[in-house]
């Protein structure tokens, strides 16, 4: 029993996945990403009064 949970370990400790870029830019995309969403928002929000 011990040994196949070792073995289950030592399988999910092999099978990680790399990332492409470096994770600040992943970061830095999707701040950029929330920025620009947050511009359309602002922009297309105006022209209509409020109550």
């Amino acid at each position: 029993m011990q040994q196949t949970h070792l073995a289950l370990l030592a399988a999910a400790e092999e099978t990680h996945t790399e990332l492409p870029i470096a994770p600040i830019w992943i970061g830095v995309g999707t701040f950029v990403i929330l920025l620009v969403l947050l511009i359309v928002v602002l922009a297309l929000g105006k022209g209509r009064p409020h109550s």
